[in-house]
């Protein structure tokens, strides 16, 4: 076999392998600064350890009742209730309070203010819960959660006074929790139904 054609096949490998390897970093890139890679990791992860327990997982859900809404980034529904899941994107540094309006996010030295998400948390699980007793369903076991999935050594989130703020690491290891394995008598089809008749269409 010719020399120069094999060396040429090789070539063409080896450009084949680097546009692939290229492409699948230029995805990775526009997905972060989308701010969608944070939300594609804590869907993974609640993936992985929700449909193999017959749990729904619900995301992007735009929720209305009366004249309330919600924007629910993820969602868990299981047999031990509801967990809701805030997904931070940016490597930043991240400062405030649980009761503050709003937390100032650090960036690149660059400073700007973000919603106060545990307290959107509490806003989301109060709607989920008029929903819930408008509909004869009551004693429903909920929590929020606050996950930053930019770079674990450079994410610094100094929010104080409350829980459920965690890196993507820790989220993976809380929901090992027994208390996500607890059957709390929840009809996890029905409840997950009776949420999706508020999504907004």
């Amino acid at each position: 076999m010719n020399l120069n054609f094999v060396l040429n096949i090789i070539s063409l490998v080896l450009v084949a392998v680097a546009a692939l390897i290229g492409l699948f970093y230029l995805v990775h890139f526009l997905r972060y600064r989308s701010g969608k890679l944070a939300h594609a990791r804590v869907m993974g992860a609640l993936k992985r350890f929700g449909l193999i327990r017959n749990y729904k997982i619900l995301e992007n859900l735009h929720l209305r009742y009366g004249e309330r809404e919600a924007q629910i980034d993820c969602m868990l529904v299981g047999f031990f209730g509801i967990l809701l899941v805030n997904a931070v994107n940016d490597t930043a540094e991240y400062y405030g309070d649980v009761g503050d309006r709003q937390w100032v996010k650090v960036m690149k030295d660059k400073r700007s203010r973000m919603d106060n998400l545990c307290a959107k948390n509490i806003r989301d699980i109060e709607l989920l819960r008029e929903i819930f007793s408008k509909n004869g369903v009551y004693g429903i076991q909920m929590e929020g959660l606050v996950v930053f999935c930019g770079n674990v050594k450079k994410t610094i989130f100094g929010i104080t006074g409350g829980q459920g703020l965690m890196n993507l690491k820790k989220f993976k290891a809380y929901l090992g929790k027994s208390k996500f394995e607890k059957d709390n008598d929840v009809d996890v089809p029905a409840l997950t139904e009776l949420i999706l008749k508020y999504q907004v269409q």
